[in-house]
């Protein structure tokens, strides 16, 4: 189980790194699946808190702070109420939600790519309405899932936000929303850590460290196109596993 999460934790690592976002996406479906949904998201939540910190040392200048503070101020209100609500979620109902959640995520993202690529820019990027409604869904999809990048992505495309600013702005965001997310749950919710010795959390704890320096040593060498591939089949094979085991469980 360690020898697993610590590759999914590398892969998540580096694809935080080289493209700003990735370790929630990539590597929370398989950490569920290891260690099931409520343990599995809460890890993902301090994995990725500590992941886009960590980054956030090397992009502080670029961060856009009024957008920053769009996006954490609106997904702060429905940390509470979707902590609550996972209280009355079964572990099976809660693997069909996280899985859905990857997929549809994957895919919207997917096709507001497109849009990018035809230079159409339908969101304006001076309005404060739609940072609002990104960190409200990126709120939710934190705290059920673990996973509060895609809505995000998909505004800073349907707003062509800069790719650098925008995956500047993204690490204390994913920071403050996950750290919400985690605080809520064990407050609010039966959700607790996996049992762990204390040297596998040393261990784990390393590998981020560890994913993040190969990302930042990948980073100008590989093409975005070539991420953004490896993020598409990883996110659609993780969120497609966990929606089958968690259907399975229904049944």
């Amino acid at each position: 189980m360690l020898a697993l999460l610590v590759l999914a934790i590398l892969v998540g690592g580096v694809l935080q790194r080289v493209s700003g976002m990735g370790f929630g996406l990539v590597a929370g479906p398989f950490i569920v699946l290891i260690v099931g949904p409520l343990e599995g998201v809460l890890f993902v939540n301090l994995a990725g808190a500590t992941a886009s910190t960590l980054i956030l040392g090397r992009v502080v200048r670029d961060v856009e702070w009024r957008k920053f503070a769009w996006l954490t101020l609106s997904s702060l209100v429905v940390t509470v109420p979707a902590a609550l609500a996972l209280r009355e979620v079964s572990a099976p109902a809660l693997e069909v939600t996280i899985g859905a959640f990857v997929v549809a995520a994957m895919t919207l993202a997917v096709v507001t790519t497109r849009l990018r690529r035809e230079g159409r820019h339908p969101v304006d990027a001076a309005a404060g309405w739609p940072l609002a409604v990104t960190g409200t869904a990126s709120g939710i999809g934190s705290v059920a899932a673990g996973i509060g990048g895609p809505p995000v992505a998909v505004y800073a495309v349907l707003s062509g936000w800069d790719p650098k600013r925008f995956a500047a702005t993204a690490q204390p965001f994913f920071a403050a929303n996950a750290l919400a997310a985690m605080v809520a749950k064990l407050v609010l919710s039966d959700a607790s850590f996996p049992s762990m010795a204390p040297w596998q959390w040393v261990v784990l704890m390393v590998s981020i460290l560890a994913g993040l320096v190969v990302g930042d040593r990948l980073a100008p060498r590989v093409s975005a196109t070539a991420t953004r591939r490896v993020l598409i089949v990883l996110a659609y094979v993780g969120g497609l596993a966990t929606l089958v085991r968690g259907l399975t469980g229904l049944v």
